[in-house]
């Protein structure tokens, strides 16, 4: 028997579950509309001299040690007054303690429990004060001068977030990180990933991105407020920033990357030892989901989405297995109804379609 003849069971069972989705969007997208010719949502320019660096923490005391002093050094050699603040989410490691014993000019907001990522990080940015906020991974190790280019991203009001480009500390292993974003809807789902850059991007300043990754970005304060920053939909943890990013290009706003910028991520972070590989990834699937049913309005790649369903499950079910999918999406759709309010609540925000997104956040 076939890959094909295997998975088509498992798809028929799904169907009926595709029919409820897609007439409840269906409806959404009806009932909606979208208000044309509005302008894009500004603010006020920012101070780009100051900024406040969120570093997320649970259990990662071993990566502070290496982490916080790259972070400390990147300050005093910039010259800003920035802020270093390490955002505890309820450890048990003694985290906090050692911040505030070895490193007593970082503040610590201490947390009473785990929030996540995104409740974690969204309680970092209401306690900054800076115009300017920078999103860290405590498994992330910055580059002596990566926050000058960082800051000089924001030249103008539209910039939202400008990400830092990423390496491994291991050279030998293939840059499955860039910092380059990208991404391509595809038969009715989305593609995501990181691009090569070239050797002639690198002396530039800035290059248009699909998404500025949330553990090593500066990021508009104001903006991500406005957006209401990283949605709790996709808890505990992944796509939250690609969200948030394309959340920001629909209202007209703009991501970079600073090439100049430049962090080196360990790749020893907390999630996965945590929580488990399958897990992990059943939860990235179960997002993309919800990221397309929440974002996506532009009516042709909409239906289209609605169509492939079928499809779509029949490709992760031969790659992945039935349980993993079907896990994934019914974990999806108890998430409808939220998801819909979402939908319904911000697309009138929008200034600019789908298709019109990822061309400008592709840009050469």
């Amino acid at each position: 028997m076939t890959a094909k003849a295997r998975a088509l069971p498992f798809v028929l069972l799904l169907l009926p579950i595709d029919l409820v989705v897609a007439l409840v969007l269906l409806t959404s997208q009806i009932v909606g509309g979208i208000k044309r010719g509005l302008k894009p949502t500004t603010t006020t320019s920012i101070d780009r001299t100051l900024s406040t660096i969120i570093i997320l923490n649970w259990d990662g005391r071993h990566l502070l040690e290496e982490s916080l002093p790259a972070v400390v050094e990147a300050v005093r050699f910039n010259g800003g007054q920035h802020q270093i603040m390490v955002v505890d989410n309820g450890s048990t490691d003694g985290s906090a303690d050692f911040v505030r014993t070895q490193f007593p000019q970082v503040r610590v907001l201490a947390l009473d429990r785990n929030y996540g990522f995104t409740g974690g990080n969204n309680r970092g940015v209401e306690a900054a004060k800076t115009d300017v906020v920078i999103l860290l991974n405590n498994d992330m190790i910055v580059d002596r001068n990566f926050l000058k280019p960082l800051l000089d991203g924001f030249y103008d009001s539209t910039v939202f977030a400008v990400t830092s480009q990423i390496f491994f500390a291991d050279k030998t292993r293939r840059r499955e990180e860039t910092g380059k974003t990208r991404a391509r809807f595809d038969r009715g789902f989305f593609e995501l990933w990181h691009d090569e850059i070239s050797s002639l991007e690198e002396t530039r300043e800035t290059i248009p991105v699909l998404w500025a990754g949330c553990g090593s970005c500066a990021i508009d304060r104001k903006k991500y407020q406005v957006i209401g920053g990283l949605d709790p939909l996709y808890h505990p943890f992944y796509v939250e920033d690609v969200d948030l990013s394309y959340q920001a290009w629909k209202r007209g706003w703009k991501c970079l990357l600073a090439p100049a910028s430049r962090v080196v991520h360990k790749h020893r972070g907390t999630t996965r030892p945590k929580f488990g590989q399958d897990f992990v990834e059943n939860t990235i699937r179960k997002n993309q989901f919800l990221f397309v049913w929440k974002n996506v309005t532009d009516t042709f790649m909409f239906l289209q989405h609605l169509a492939n369903l079928p499809r779509i499950h029949a490709r992760s079910i031969m790659q992945r297995g039935a349980v993993f999918e079907i896990r994934a999406y019914w974990r999806a759709v108890t998430q409808l109804p939220q998801t819909v309010m979402k939908r319904l609540s911000n697309r009138n925000q929008y200034v600019i379609a789908d298709q019109e997104a990822l061309a400008r956040s592709s840009k050469a």
